[in-house]
């Protein structure tokens, strides 16, 4: 019998890159949407003061930020468990995993909170983030305008199929993007055959 070799080229099944994306995408789901559930709770027990700098907004950059590193980690994770030998897309593949399991758990995890634990979360921090525009300085019609431009997202962003159908991509490409620096970094290349 031939035993394979470790640097050769390998595809791998679904269920091979499930287990890091699963694990690496309930870490960075549970991190961010502790993360964002702690700056909501600063938005909506701070003082309107005006500022374009809101904790909300800090919170999903910071979000962002900490959400985009998921795919390296997934990358690191799969060549310490599964196999070292990784190209590019078997890495690409893998990021995009970890971000829809991030999202779908992040999504899950906010209507557990929302349904169960606060139900008037959204509505506090839509009237935290209404009066700290009201607080600004700037013309009311553009303050009106700003109100209405957060009402009508936040009735658009609260149904859970558009969190998912926005979410899916937009993080799933970040991590495809970090993934694709995970498997230069703590890949393996796999031998080249000729």
């Amino acid at each position: 019998m031939e035993e394979q070799d470790s640097t050769a080229e390998r595809n791998y099944s679904f269920g091979e890159y499930l287990p890091s994306a699963g694990i690496v995408g309930v870490i960075f789901a549970l991190l961010t949407f502790a993360i964002g559930i702690f700056f909501g709770y600063q938005q909506i027990n701070a003082e309107p003061t005006g500022s374009y700098f809101s904790p909300s907004m800090l919170s999903g950059v910071i979000i962002c930020l900490v959400s985009a590193f998921a795919g390296m980690v997934a990358v690191w994770h799969f060549t310490k468990e599964v196999s070292p030998v990784m190209k590019l897309g078997q890495g690409a593949v893998l990021g995009f995993l970890t971000g829809a399991v991030i999202i779908i758990l992040s999504v899950l995890l906010n209507e557990i909170w929302t349904g169960l634990i606060d139900a008037t979360y959204t509505e506090k921090i839509i009237d935290a983030t209404i009066a700290n525009i009201e607080a600004m300085d700037i013309p009311e019609s553009a303050k009106n305008d700003a109100i209405d431009g957060i009402a009508q997202s936040m009735e658009a962003g609260n149904s859970i199929w558009s969190q998912i159908f926005w979410g899916i991509p937009i993080t799933g490409l970040v991590n495809l993007l970090t993934a694709l620096i995970g498997v230069k970094i703590f890949a393996k290349k796999p031998e080249e055959t000729f």
